[in-house]
């Protein structure tokens, strides 16, 4: 039974953090929109999160990915065990051919069967949880884009992420058209990033920002805050505060 493509993905994560989304579909011999959305997927579940150009395990994923691995084991143990029962069954008819009754017979044929069973059962309780995991996923990303769309004026939602890469924003949409997107000032070019206007234009307005409040901010807002300290946007003032230099 070949992997489900999800679980690769999984998999070539835990061994090897950070991995693009052009590095993982050479790995994995898919082309890129394919990984993008399943990378997009395991985001919005939670098993997975954007670690500067790559991407690597959350918590969840962690413990999502040693669920899996734990199952299959138990599954290739308990089919290894019923191979063995049966083999041994058959020697031993074969041997006691005469000795042994009919009714022992079907016994142990039916012992056997019980066990081809119980990893049948096995393995339709994977296909169907991983059929909820999807379910979960569909579910998340649906509420997700009701909060955006909550949040802000459809025309104003015009990047799947409100910053992103560059080059990664290049490479989903094309550079005509994020060229096109900056000289509209619908999205604003910060060294290696782009960002939604609207959303800098929100994030502009917690300065100044105390450094004992840094934890506070998102995850995009880290990554825009970084980035506008390299481009000497953002001063720290006497160890306490972030301020604005562009006005």
């Amino acid at each position: 039974m070949s992997k489900p493509l999800t679980l690769r993905v999984l998999e070539e994560i835990s061994k090897n953090p950070g991995l693009s989304v052009k590095e993982l579909s050479e790995l994995l011999g898919v082309n890129v929109e394919r990984t993008r959305g399943i990378l997009y997927k395991l985001k919005s579940s939670g098993f997975v999160e954007k670690a500067g150009r790559g991407y690597v395990l959350t918590e969840r994923g962690v413990k999502f990915l040693e669920f899996l691995e734990k199952s299959k084991r138990t599954a290739v143990r308990e089919e290894t065990l019923v191979g063995e029962r049966l083999e041994t069954s058959k020697e031993e008819s074969l041997e006691s051919a005469t000795a042994m009754s009919r009714a022992e017979s079907h016994g142990k044929v039916r012992e056997a069967y019980s066990s081809e069973m119980s990893i049948d059962q096995l393995r339709v309780k994977l296909e169907e949880l991983e059929e909820r995991v999807e379910k979960l996923e569909r579910a998340v990303r649906d509420l997700e884009k009701a909060v955006q769309a909550g949040r802000r004026k459809p025309e104003s939602v015009i990047l799947e992420e409100p910053v992103m890469f560059f080059n990664d924003a290049v490479s989903r949409y094309g550079q005509a058209y994020v060229e096109k997107l900056i000289s509209e000032g619908r999205v604003k070019r910060i060294g290696m990033i782009v960002v939604d206007a609207v959303f800098y234009s929100e994030f502009k307005s917690k300065f100044p920002i105390r450094v004992q409040d840094e934890d506070k901010l998102s995850h995009y807002e880290k990554i825009l805050l970084d980035e506008m300290r390299r481009e000497a946007m953002v001063v720290l003032f006497a160890g306490r505060e972030y301020r604005l230099v562009e006005t």
